[in-house]
Protein backbone atom coordinates (compact mmCIF):
# COMPACT_ATOMS: atom_id res chain seq x y z
CA UNK A 1 0.00 0.00 0.00
CA UNK A 2 0.87 3.63 -0.50
CA UNK A 3 3.76 4.68 2.06
CA UNK A 4 2.18 7.89 3.64
CA UNK A 5 -0.09 7.91 6.35
CA UNK A 6 -2.38 10.47 6.50
CA UNK A 7 -4.43 11.96 9.61
CA UNK A 8 -8.16 13.40 9.39
CA UNK A 9 -8.46 17.17 9.19
CA UNK A 10 -11.42 17.63 11.81
CA UNK A 11 -14.15 20.56 11.79
CA UNK A 12 -14.60 23.68 14.34
CA UNK A 13 -17.80 24.15 15.42
CA UNK A 14 -19.93 26.61 13.70
CA UNK A 15 -23.31 28.23 14.03
CA UNK A 16 -26.23 29.83 11.50
CA UNK A 17 -24.83 32.86 11.88
CA UNK A 18 -22.51 32.62 9.13
CA UNK A 19 -25.26 32.96 6.92
CA UNK A 20 -25.82 36.97 8.37
CA UNK A 21 -22.32 37.73 6.81
CA UNK A 22 -23.03 40.40 4.16
CA UNK A 23 -20.69 38.24 2.12
CA UNK A 24 -19.85 34.44 1.87
CA UNK A 25 -16.93 34.65 -1.19
CA UNK A 26 -13.97 32.66 -0.53
CA UNK A 27 -16.39 29.66 0.68
CA UNK A 28 -18.20 26.65 -0.34
CA UNK A 29 -20.15 24.49 1.33
CA UNK A 30 -21.33 20.38 1.87
CA UNK A 31 -23.82 18.10 3.02
CA UNK A 32 -22.66 16.78 6.20
CA UNK A 33 -24.29 13.24 6.01
CA UNK A 34 -24.25 10.64 8.94
CA UNK A 35 -21.85 8.08 8.44
CA UNK A 36 -18.00 6.94 9.08
CA UNK A 37 -15.49 9.10 7.98
CA UNK A 38 -12.82 7.09 5.68
CA UNK A 39 -9.11 8.09 4.20
CA UNK A 40 -9.34 5.23 0.56
CA UNK A 41 -6.41 4.49 -0.25
CA UNK A 42 -5.78 3.22 -3.60
CA UNK A 43 -2.41 1.74 -4.96
CA UNK A 44 -2.93 -0.31 -8.32
CA UNK A 45 -5.79 -2.79 -8.13
CA UNK A 46 -5.64 -2.50 -3.76
CA UNK A 47 -7.55 -0.40 -1.80
CA UNK A 48 -7.55 0.29 2.08
CA UNK A 49 -10.62 2.16 3.84
CA UNK A 50 -8.98 3.44 7.12
CA UNK A 51 -11.34 5.22 9.92
CA UNK A 52 -10.98 7.35 12.46
CA UNK A 53 -9.48 4.52 14.88
CA UNK A 54 -6.99 3.73 12.35
CA UNK A 55 -8.65 0.19 11.01
CA UNK A 56 -8.84 -0.74 7.56
CA UNK A 57 -12.75 -1.91 7.32
CA UNK A 58 -12.78 -2.14 3.70
CA UNK A 59 -13.59 -6.14 4.57
CA UNK A 60 -17.05 -4.95 5.94
CA UNK A 61 -17.76 -3.04 2.44
CA UNK A 62 -16.64 -5.85 -0.09
CA UNK A 63 -18.84 -3.58 -2.85
CA UNK A 64 -16.35 -1.12 -2.51
CA UNK A 65 -13.52 -2.85 -3.96
CA UNK A 66 -15.67 -1.91 -7.43
CA UNK A 67 -15.11 1.67 -7.47
CA UNK A 68 -11.13 0.84 -8.51
CA UNK A 69 -12.85 1.42 -12.05
CA UNK A 70 -14.77 5.00 -11.00
CA UNK A 71 -11.24 6.25 -9.82
CA UNK A 72 -8.97 7.76 -12.33
CA UNK A 73 -5.47 7.43 -10.75
CA UNK A 74 -2.76 4.43 -10.50
CA UNK A 75 -2.26 5.60 -6.64
CA UNK A 76 -4.24 8.40 -4.96
CA UNK A 77 -5.79 9.16 -1.38
CA UNK A 78 -9.25 10.32 -0.89
CA UNK A 79 -11.40 11.71 2.05
CA UNK A 80 -14.98 10.66 2.01
CA UNK A 81 -18.02 9.74 4.18
CA UNK A 82 -19.21 6.36 3.80
CA UNK A 83 -23.11 5.87 4.16
CA UNK A 84 -26.02 3.73 3.88
CA UNK A 85 -28.66 5.15 2.01
CA UNK A 86 -32.53 4.15 2.49
CA UNK A 87 -35.53 5.28 1.71
CA UNK A 88 -35.55 8.17 -0.97
CA UNK A 89 -31.72 7.96 -1.18
CA UNK A 90 -31.22 9.36 2.40
CA UNK A 91 -28.28 8.35 4.62
CA UNK A 92 -30.20 5.64 7.26
CA UNK A 93 -27.86 6.00 10.55
CA UNK A 94 -29.66 2.13 11.36
CA UNK A 95 -28.46 0.31 8.51
CA UNK A 96 -25.38 2.04 8.81
CA UNK A 97 -25.04 0.57 12.48
CA UNK A 98 -26.12 -3.17 11.04
CA UNK A 99 -23.40 -2.80 8.81
CA UNK A 100 -20.73 -1.93 11.18
CA UNK A 101 -21.96 -5.08 12.83
CA UNK A 102 -21.45 -7.27 11.02
CA UNK A 103 -18.76 -10.14 11.45
CA UNK A 104 -19.03 -13.47 9.54
CA UNK A 105 -18.07 -13.38 5.39
CA UNK A 106 -21.25 -14.97 4.48
CA UNK A 107 -23.64 -12.17 6.71
CA UNK A 108 -21.26 -9.25 5.53
CA UNK A 109 -21.42 -10.63 1.68
CA UNK A 110 -25.69 -10.47 2.23
CA UNK A 111 -25.30 -7.01 3.78
CA UNK A 112 -23.29 -5.72 0.59
CA UNK A 113 -26.03 -6.76 -1.63
CA UNK A 114 -29.36 -5.69 0.42
CA UNK A 115 -27.80 -2.88 2.06
CA UNK A 116 -25.26 -1.40 -0.53
CA UNK A 117 -23.04 1.52 0.83
CA UNK A 118 -21.49 4.88 -0.82
CA UNK A 119 -18.62 6.70 -0.51
CA UNK A 120 -19.54 10.76 -0.98
CA UNK A 121 -16.20 11.85 -1.45
CA UNK A 122 -14.90 15.49 -0.68
CA UNK A 123 -11.11 15.47 -1.07
CA UNK A 124 -8.16 14.54 -2.17
CA UNK A 125 -4.66 14.23 -0.68
CA UNK A 126 -2.52 12.58 -2.80
CA UNK A 127 -2.29 11.53 -6.31
CA UNK A 128 0.30 9.32 -8.23
CA UNK A 129 2.88 9.36 -5.11
CA UNK A 130 2.82 13.51 -5.03
CA UNK A 131 1.28 15.00 -1.91
CA UNK A 132 -1.58 17.41 -2.23
CA UNK A 133 -2.09 18.64 1.56
CA UNK A 134 -0.40 21.58 0.98
CA UNK A 135 -2.67 22.91 -2.17
CA UNK A 136 -5.20 25.41 -1.29
CA UNK A 137 -9.18 23.25 -1.46
CA UNK A 138 -10.05 25.33 -4.53
CA UNK A 139 -7.09 23.12 -6.28
CA UNK A 140 -7.66 19.80 -4.48
CA UNK A 141 -11.56 20.12 -5.86
CA UNK A 142 -10.36 20.47 -9.26
CA UNK A 143 -7.58 17.32 -9.04
CA UNK A 144 -10.39 15.70 -7.67
CA UNK A 145 -12.94 16.04 -10.65
CA UNK A 146 -10.57 15.12 -12.56
CA UNK A 147 -10.36 11.36 -10.65
CA UNK A 148 -13.37 10.51 -9.62
CA UNK A 149 -16.26 9.20 -12.19
CA UNK A 150 -19.50 9.30 -10.58
CA UNK A 151 -20.92 5.68 -9.72
CA UNK A 152 -23.66 4.50 -7.31
CA UNK A 153 -20.61 3.30 -5.02
CA UNK A 154 -18.49 6.18 -5.20
CA UNK A 155 -19.53 9.96 -6.28
CA UNK A 156 -18.13 13.32 -5.57
CA UNK A 157 -20.19 15.05 -2.70
CA UNK A 158 -22.36 18.19 -3.92
CA UNK A 159 -20.40 21.71 -3.79
CA UNK A 160 -21.78 24.84 -3.60
CA UNK A 161 -20.72 28.70 -3.33
CA UNK A 162 -24.55 29.71 -2.36
CA UNK A 163 -24.63 28.63 1.05
CA UNK A 164 -27.53 30.00 2.09
CA UNK A 165 -29.69 28.31 -0.76
CA UNK A 166 -27.94 24.68 0.63
CA UNK A 167 -28.82 25.54 3.95
CA UNK A 168 -32.75 25.73 3.03
CA UNK A 169 -32.47 21.80 1.67
CA UNK A 170 -30.52 21.16 4.56
CA UNK A 171 -34.05 21.91 6.69
CA UNK A 172 -36.47 21.03 4.36
CA UNK A 173 -34.93 17.38 3.94
CA UNK A 174 -33.85 16.82 7.35
CA UNK A 175 -30.23 16.35 7.06
CA UNK A 176 -27.74 16.70 9.45
CA UNK A 177 -25.74 19.74 8.67
CA UNK A 178 -23.23 21.18 6.38
CA UNK A 179 -19.87 22.31 6.58
CA UNK A 180 -18.40 25.23 5.67
CA UNK A 181 -14.90 25.38 4.07
CA UNK A 182 -12.68 28.45 3.08
CA UNK A 183 -11.56 27.57 -0.92
CA UNK A 184 -7.86 28.77 0.26
CA UNK A 185 -7.50 26.14 2.94
CA UNK A 186 -4.67 24.11 3.37
CA UNK A 187 -5.48 20.22 4.39
CA UNK A 188 -4.33 20.51 7.96
CA UNK A 189 -3.74 16.75 8.83
CA UNK A 190 -5.00 15.71 12.70
CA UNK A 191 -6.04 19.35 13.09
CA UNK A 192 -9.12 20.52 14.37
CA UNK A 193 -9.07 23.80 12.25
CA UNK A 194 -11.77 26.81 12.28
CA UNK A 195 -10.85 26.68 7.94
CA UNK A 196 -13.69 24.27 7.78
CA UNK A 197 -16.71 24.89 10.37
CA UNK A 198 -19.68 21.75 11.20
CA UNK A 199 -22.85 24.09 11.12
CA UNK A 200 -25.47 21.64 12.54
CA UNK A 201 -29.39 21.38 11.86
CA UNK A 202 -29.85 19.52 14.60
CA UNK A 203 -27.68 19.15 17.80
CA UNK A 204 -25.84 15.83 17.88
CA UNK A 205 -23.14 14.70 20.02
CA UNK A 206 -20.77 11.62 20.27
CA UNK A 207 -21.40 9.82 24.02
CA UNK A 208 -19.52 7.11 25.61
CA UNK A 209 -22.17 4.50 27.26
CA UNK A 210 -21.04 4.08 31.08
CA UNK A 211 -23.71 1.26 32.05
CA UNK A 212 -26.98 0.78 31.69
CA UNK A 213 -30.50 0.44 34.15
CA UNK A 214 -32.42 -2.60 33.19
CA UNK A 215 -36.36 -2.70 33.12
CA UNK A 216 -38.79 -3.78 35.17
CA UNK A 217 -38.80 -7.22 34.04
CA UNK A 218 -35.14 -7.45 33.78
CA UNK A 219 -34.42 -9.08 30.57
CA UNK A 220 -33.11 -5.97 28.68
CA UNK A 221 -31.87 -2.50 29.14
CA UNK A 222 -34.37 0.72 29.39
CA UNK A 223 -31.68 3.06 29.77
CA UNK A 224 -28.13 3.91 28.45
CA UNK A 225 -25.92 6.09 30.88
CA UNK A 226 -24.32 8.51 29.01
CA UNK A 227 -21.00 10.46 29.93
CA UNK A 228 -18.47 12.54 27.66
CA UNK A 229 -15.09 14.55 28.69
CA UNK A 230 -14.50 18.02 29.15
CA UNK A 231 -11.30 19.73 27.73
CA UNK A 232 -8.59 19.88 30.60
CA UNK A 233 -10.48 17.39 32.80
CA UNK A 234 -9.34 13.95 33.33
CA UNK A 235 -12.52 12.54 34.43
CA UNK A 236 -15.76 12.40 32.70
CA UNK A 237 -19.08 13.79 33.00
CA UNK A 238 -22.83 12.22 33.40
CA UNK A 239 -24.65 13.54 30.01
CA UNK A 240 -27.99 12.00 31.41
CA UNK A 241 -29.78 8.71 30.02
CA UNK A 242 -31.22 7.65 26.87
CA UNK A 243 -33.88 4.81 26.05
CA UNK A 244 -34.62 3.66 22.16
CA UNK A 245 -36.72 0.82 20.95
CA UNK A 246 -35.36 -0.96 17.79
CA UNK A 247 -35.74 -3.67 15.92
CA UNK A 248 -35.72 -7.55 17.24
CA UNK A 249 -31.87 -7.50 15.34
CA UNK A 250 -30.47 -4.50 16.53
CA UNK A 251 -32.20 -5.24 20.15
CA UNK A 252 -30.67 -8.40 20.01
CA UNK A 253 -26.99 -7.02 19.00
CA UNK A 254 -27.04 -4.43 21.42
CA UNK A 255 -28.24 -6.59 24.27
CA UNK A 256 -24.86 -8.83 22.86
CA UNK A 257 -22.92 -5.94 22.92
CA UNK A 258 -23.44 -4.92 26.48
CA UNK A 259 -23.19 -8.41 27.93
CA UNK A 260 -19.69 -8.23 26.70
CA UNK A 261 -18.99 -5.02 28.49
CA UNK A 262 -20.15 -5.76 31.72
CA UNK A 263 -17.87 -4.75 34.60
CA UNK A 264 -18.10 -4.10 38.70
CA UNK A 265 -15.93 -0.97 38.17
CA UNK A 266 -17.39 2.25 37.23
CA UNK A 267 -15.75 4.79 35.29
CA UNK A 268 -17.98 7.70 36.06
CA UNK A 269 -16.30 9.83 39.38
CA UNK A 270 -18.51 9.24 42.32
CA UNK A 271 -20.00 12.76 42.21
CA UNK A 272 -21.88 12.11 38.45
CA UNK A 273 -22.48 8.36 40.17
CA UNK A 274 -24.70 10.56 42.47
CA UNK A 275 -26.54 12.29 39.65
CA UNK A 276 -28.09 9.03 37.80
CA UNK A 277 -31.27 7.49 39.41
CA UNK A 278 -32.09 3.31 39.78
CA UNK A 279 -29.51 0.80 39.92
CA UNK A 280 -26.96 0.95 37.26
CA UNK A 281 -24.95 -2.13 35.36
CA UNK A 282 -21.51 -0.52 35.05
CA UNK A 283 -19.38 -1.22 31.79
CA UNK A 284 -16.00 -1.18 30.19
CA UNK A 285 -16.05 2.38 28.41
CA UNK A 286 -15.54 1.36 24.94
CA UNK A 287 -19.06 2.14 23.55
CA UNK A 288 -20.18 4.81 21.54
CA UNK A 289 -23.62 6.29 20.83
CA UNK A 290 -24.51 9.44 18.87
CA UNK A 291 -27.37 11.43 20.26
CA UNK A 292 -29.38 13.73 18.76
CA UNK A 293 -30.78 16.62 21.42
CA UNK A 294 -32.87 19.68 21.65
CA UNK A 295 -30.36 21.18 23.91
CA UNK A 296 -28.35 21.19 26.64
CA UNK A 297 -28.45 21.97 29.97
CA UNK A 298 -25.96 24.52 31.87
CA UNK A 299 -25.29 21.73 34.30
CA UNK A 300 -24.58 20.02 30.89
CA UNK A 301 -26.92 17.61 30.69
CA UNK A 302 -28.94 17.14 27.36
CA UNK A 303 -33.15 18.02 26.74
CA UNK A 304 -34.97 15.27 24.67
CA UNK A 305 -31.66 12.96 23.60
CA UNK A 306 -32.64 10.17 21.32
CA UNK A 307 -30.11 7.88 20.23
CA UNK A 308 -29.37 7.47 16.57
CA UNK A 309 -26.89 5.21 16.48
CA UNK A 310 -24.16 3.33 17.77
CA UNK A 311 -20.55 4.02 16.53
CA UNK A 312 -17.91 1.89 16.05
CA UNK A 313 -15.22 4.71 14.14
CA UNK A 314 -14.90 6.63 17.26
CA UNK A 315 -12.55 6.13 20.50
CA UNK A 316 -14.00 6.78 23.53
CA UNK A 317 -11.78 10.04 24.21
CA UNK A 318 -13.21 11.64 21.03
CA UNK A 319 -15.84 12.30 23.00
CA UNK A 320 -15.28 15.30 24.04
CA UNK A 321 -18.03 18.11 25.09
CA UNK A 322 -17.95 21.47 22.88
CA UNK A 323 -15.98 19.80 19.39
Amino acid sequence: MLGNRYKFMLPRQGDIAIFERGSLAGLVFEPKFDGVRVLLYKDGNDIELINQKGKDIVYRYPELLYVISNINAKNCVLDAGLVVLGKGDRPDPLKLQQREQLDSKEIIDAGSRTMPSTLFVFDILEKEGVSLVEKPLAERKRILAEVITDCPLITRVFCTSQGRELWKKIQEQEIEGLIAKELSSKYEQGKRSWAWLKINHFNTINAIVFGFVKDQNRRAFSKLILGVYVPDKAEPIYLGAVSESFDAQTTRNLRKLLGQLKTNESFLPENERAKIAGKVTWLKPELIAKIRFLEMTREKGLKEPRLIRLRFDKNPEDCVLWH
